[in-house]
């Protein structure tokens, strides 16, 4: 078959066939164009190699591949794409060289391909380009890390940031990211596991990036870590071997979900949840793409785009250890700064202050890690500035694993603050600043609403919006969650701040200010008309007093040296949720919440006073709590 052949097959003069062959199409409509190049394809047509110019079309694309490895379900698919396009495919490998690539791309070069599609090995790969000097091959770039035009890649970032999303929408904050080292996927994934924890307010730890040669099933102990992500599936194979000789069990003990990329691993994968890599895919794409590029076809700088998602969720569940209710705070969350002076200032006077700390505060924040030393899990809603008060804040809480998955930062707010001031007596005055705190409304509970799910109790204080304790309290009615309401800071409720409140916990002066009434009693008969079915009162070194339908009845409190009586009511709630959680009665918990306080109120300062599990249970064995 010759020109004049290809001419008369498709009715077009033999000077515009030889125009189509040899890219100079300025004056021929694409309609005319795809007809010939398509008789041309199908009869494999090559002018004589006399008439062979430099530009003259062989329907030759050259692969040169970085390093060949992972790679066949591309070549295949590029094969199988260029052959119905009547193209056929050269491979080369650089074996991840810049002298093995320049010799590649002399060789490349010496074939005149219609079209080069280049992995490069490096950033200097860039200064080889003069060995394609005397080639028209028209090239696209396989480069995730350079911008230049006509470049494409797998979004390997997306992929760590999709597999890290779906272990974080089952609750997971302590994950894992288990990489090859000396990899571009491991690099590409890595980075998209951190955008995921940043975009989700959950603080990075060195020690959440982990090299697979580094792996040691002991970083697993003590929960540590719940979920693990894998950037390839043979790595996910071994630590597979690994967890069935320490008989650790997915997704019961730890969840796990891994990058998938070669067929072959089908076989293996019925219970292991995974991502597929699409190379198949994107080796079609750059079948299209190389063709239209090399027969000027409409404009090629979209990028390559697959629904990336999870195949499976066999080895994804939620953590064990929310496989049990938990306990929801909403509410302030501050910088503290503590003041311990030998007595209050006065108007005109200057004091001098013993000593200053600063440390993360409020309310929400205390209970929050009151809760977490109690062995219970606990999810913190609240606000924040986007500053480095917040950055603190966000790694004390990740350290004390309570989830910060739903605090929200604001640009326009700051970062509350808290001015404590301590006397020789431990008593306290406090200051607070209104802050991000203050900005915290109902459409952000709202907007936060899977938060409760598997909540079984949600405390609230009124440090922050009543809007948004009234729309906490209805949301965790929805979850038939048990609500308690500490009324802080403010000197009135209306009828309708009551509603959705089951226990209500003012203290002395907070219950006779709100109710205004004369006696203690009177005010808690009063707030127990207004609907909550429980009424605590704290008084300090007088005990408490607990008013239900059924009893009035006080509880003693302990003898204790105060020192600092700031963090004593947050301690006393956090542990009398605990026990309520746990099923115990409400005596036994407001015994517990005495302990806790009396614990707290003996030491400086609130986070670190805070009493833990052990020492909770061996005092509550040790004391003998005596009703009156």
């Amino acid at each position: 078959m010759n020109i004049k052949d290809i001419a008369k097959m498709t009715g077009v003069s033999i000077t515009t066939v030889s125009k189509i062959i040899n890219n100079k199409t300025e004056d021929i409509s694409q309609e005319t164009i795809d007809k010939v190049m398509a008789t041309v394809k199908k009869f494999n047509y090559t002018p004589y190699g006399s008439a062979r110019k430099n530009k003259t079309k062989n329907f030759v694309i050259a692969l040169l591949l970085k390093k060949m490895y992972n790679t066949n379900l591309m070549i295949n698919s590029l094969v199988e794409s260029l052959g119905k396009e009547g193209y056929s495919l050269m491979l080369f490998d650089s074996d991840d060289s810049i002298e093995k690539e320049k010799i590649n791309l002399a060789k490349i070069a010496s074939k005149n391909p219609d079209g080069l599609i280049w992995e490069i090995v490096g950033q200097e790969s860039y200064n080889n380009l003069i060995y394609l000097n005397n080639c028209t091959c028209k090239i696209i770039y396989l480069d995730p890390k350079y911008e230049k035009e006509n470049t494409y890649y797998i979004d390997y970032t997306k992929m760590g940031y999709v597999a890290t999303s779906a272990l974080i929408e089952k609750g997971h904050t302590r994950i894992a990211c288990i990489l090859k080292e000396n990899s571009h996927r491991s690099e590409e994934f890595f980075n998209g596991f951190r955008q995921c924890l940043f975009d989700n307010n959950i603080p990075y730890q060195n020690e959440m990036y982990v090299p697979f040669d580094k792996f040691h099933p002991d970083i697993l102990k003590n929960g540590s870590f719940t979920g693990l992500i894998c950037s390839h599936f043979a790595i996910t194979q071994k630590l597979i071997i690994q967890f069935e000789m320490l008989d650790i069990h997915l997704p019961l003990e730890l969840s796990l979900i891994s990058l998938r990329d070669d067929v072959r691993e089908a076989i293996d994968l019925a219970n292991i949840s995974t991502i597929k890599i699409p190379n198949y895919e994107f080796g079609s794409f750059l079948a299209t793409r190389i063709i239209n590029l090399c027969e000027n076809k409409g404009e090629l700088n979209s990028s390559f785009e697959y629904n990336i998602s999870v195949e499976s969720y066999k080895t994804i569940d939620i953590p064990f250890n929310m496989r049990f209710p938990k306990i929801t705070v909403v509410g302030s969350i501050n910088t503290d700064y503590f003041f311990y002076l030998d007595d209050f200032p006065v108007q005109g006077n200057t004091v001098v202050a013993s000593e200053n700390v600063v440390i993360p505060g409020g309310k929400g924040l205390n209970q929050a890690i009151a809760i977490s030393k109690l062995n219970k899990e606990v999810t913190l809603i609240g606000k924040i500035g986007k500053d480095q008060e917040a950055s603190q804040i966000c790694q004390v809480l990740s350290n004390h694993n309570v989830d910060i998955r739903n605090l929200i930062s604001s640009s326009k707010y700051r970062t509350g603050k808290a001015i404590i001031n301590i006397n020789h007596s431990g008593e306290s005055t406090i200051v607070v600043t209104k802050g991000a705190n203050f900005s915290l409304y109902a459409k952000h509970i709202s907007d936060h609403m899977r938060a409760f799910e598997n909540t079984g109790i949600c405390l609230m204080q009124s440090e922050i919006p009543m809007s948004a304790i009234s729309e906490a309290a209805r949301i965790a009615k929805l979850y038939r969650a048990t609500t308690i309401l500490k009324p802080a800071s403010i000197s009135h409720m209306n009828d309708e701040d009551y509603s959705n409140i089951d226990i209500f916990i003012p203290n002395r002066n907070e219950a006779l200010k709100l109710s205004g009434k004369s006696s203690i009693e009177q005010a808690a008969y009063y707030f127990l008309s207004k609907g909550p079915k429980t009424i605590i009162i704290t008084l300090d070194a007088d005990g408490v007093l607990l008013l239900t339908n059924d009893e009035l009845t006080y509880f003693e409190a302990l003898k204790t040296d105060v020192i600092d009586e700031t963090g004593g009511s947050d301690a006393f709630i956090s542990a009398l949720s605990v026990k309520l959680l746990d099923g115990f009665s409400i005596h036994e918990a407001i015994n517990a919440g005495i302990i806790a306080a009396s614990f707290c109120i003996s030491r400086f300062g609130v986070s670190n006073s805070l009493i833990d599990y052990e020492t909770l249970e061996r005092r509550l064995v040790h004391n003998n709590m005596i009703k009156k």
